[in-house]
């Protein structure tokens, strides 16, 4: 497998102007840049641009993967994390999970980048524009306030057995479409999230962050409103949500998003995460057992409906079509009491090899389901 990186930033809230786009056109000679976007990919190769200072000066989110152990993403949030800097220290991880604020204002970059083996290829089965689609829905959450990114990312960071948990935000139970992708790209273990999901606190149907916009609309005066709303109709409606938002977190007295207090070290994670492994291996081998006990009940039922199936997908010359072609045989075999069953199932496998004579992959896949063909 040869070395391979892809890069992605992209801008949310506006496009770049013509200062940061000529900076970032100078960060890559192969990149495909403009006002929203920048892609490239390397083979044997670096990116040797500033990605830290890109966000800082235009871009919004940004992906990064490479074979050799990279899995990166970074938000800039223009006013500042979804929790206070003391409970973020909870979350954060030297050079994994991070917060590099801006040297003015509230605002800065959240990078996220686990430590990954060399060797952890996933670009043979996952699509990346997948998760790069959902990179901009992840950082409205961010904005609004929703801290279980930083609960996630804690997880898919963290290796020390003996750390405690940080406080573990509601909802974790029922993620939305673009943390659910944050989970697959990671590989977070489902019975760890599972366990760690225990403890989540349930989302009420009205939020409390639903109630304090009520409260902070009626404290702001008509002038105030009307500046906003100038604002908004001038193109910078990105901007005045993510400024209206933090102000309402700031002089809420609460926060917006509930969270339980993490008392789990990782270690008592991932044995309560052995024991849900366990009971959910159970319940599908349950659910399989009775899925092949319908499918055997269907096949005694009309056994000359399964062998008809069988015979047309060996008609398709297909390699798969014929290891399928067998499994239904097989599975007539063992829907059928005592030998006739197994009788009738070779009969038909006999018919078909007959046919087909030269079929070696078919009589391999026969062989393979234990069903005497000669």
């Amino acid at each position: 497998m040869s070395e391979f990186q892809t890069i992605h930033f992209a801008a949310v809230d506006k496009p770049l102007d013509d200062k940061q786009l000529a900076y970032m056109e100078q960060q890559s000679s192969r990149a495909e840049v403009s006002r929203w976007q920048f892609e490239v990919e390397y083979h044997y190769s670096d990116f040797r641009g500033n990605a830290v200072e890109m966000m800082h000066r235009g871009y919004d989110v940004h992906f990064h993967y490479a074979n050799f152990g990279i899995r990166k993403l970074m938000f800039r949030l223009p006013t500042g994390l979804p929790v206070d800097a003391k409970t973020f220290k909870r979350y954060a991880m030297e050079y994994c999970l991070e917060w590099k604020k801006d040297s003015r204002g509230k605002g800065g970059v959240l990078s996220i980048q686990p430590e990954s083996d060399a060797g952890s290829n996933c670009e043979d089965y996952f699509e990346f524009n997948q998760i790069t689609a959902m990179l901009p829905k992840i950082r409205d959450g961010l904005i609004a306030g929703d801290a279980r990114l930083l609960y996630l990312g804690w997880l898919v960071c963290n290796w020390d057995e003996e750390a405690v948990e940080p406080p573990v935000p509601a909802g974790l139970k029922k993620l939305p479409p673009e943390l659910q992708e944050f989970v697959a790209f990671h590989e977070l273990d489902v019975d760890l999230l599972a366990a760690a999901a225990s403890a989540s606190p349930a989302r009420s149907k009205q939020s409390d962050s639903q109630l304090s916009f009520d409260d902070w609309l009626k404290k702001q005066n008509a002038t105030a409103l009307r500046g906003l709303m100038r604002r908004v109709l001038d193109g910078d409606a990105a901007a005045v949500r993510a400024e209206s938002l933090a102000d309402i977190r700031e002089h809420s007295g609460a926060t917006t998003w509930p969270v339980a207090e993490g008392t789990r070290t990782l270690a008592e994670l991932r044995e309560l995460a052995s024991g849900k492994a366990t009971t959910r291996r159970k319940r599908e081998e349950t659910a399989q057992q009775r899925q092949r006990e319908k499918r055997l009940e269907e096949l005694r039922g009309d056994p000359a409906s399964a062998i008809k199936e069988a015979e047309k997908l060996v008609d398709t010359r297909s390699t798969d079509n014929y290891c399928k072609a067998a499994k239904i045989l097989a599975e007539l075999r063992d829907a059928m009491p005592g030998e006739t069953g197994s009788k009738r199932a070779d009969r038909a496998a006999k018919r078909l090899a007959k046919k087909y004579p030269t079929l070696s992959c078919l009589k391999r896949a026969f062989k393979t389901e234990g069903l005497n063909y000669k």
